[in-house]
């Protein structure tokens, strides 16, 4: 009996694993989708800034 247990224990042993693994897989990757919505934000911040000072300019120009 005391050999299935520790087969039991081998085999949940191997499935944890592989669930940390992913997991730390998900959080690395969800990390850089991270960063990337950032600098998307930042690049949009941008442009709508430049959009904003062009209205400014062109409605002092009229």
């Amino acid at each position: 009996m005391a050999a299935l247990h520790i087969a039991q224990i081998e085999y949940l042993s191997q499935d944890l694993i592989e669930h940390v693994k992913n997991a730390n897989n998900l959080i690395m990757r969800s990390k850089h989708e991270l960063a990337r919505i950032q600098q998307i934000a930042i690049m949009f911040l941008t442009v709508l800034e430049e959009l904003e000072k062009d209205a400014e300019y062109e409605q002092q120009c009229k």
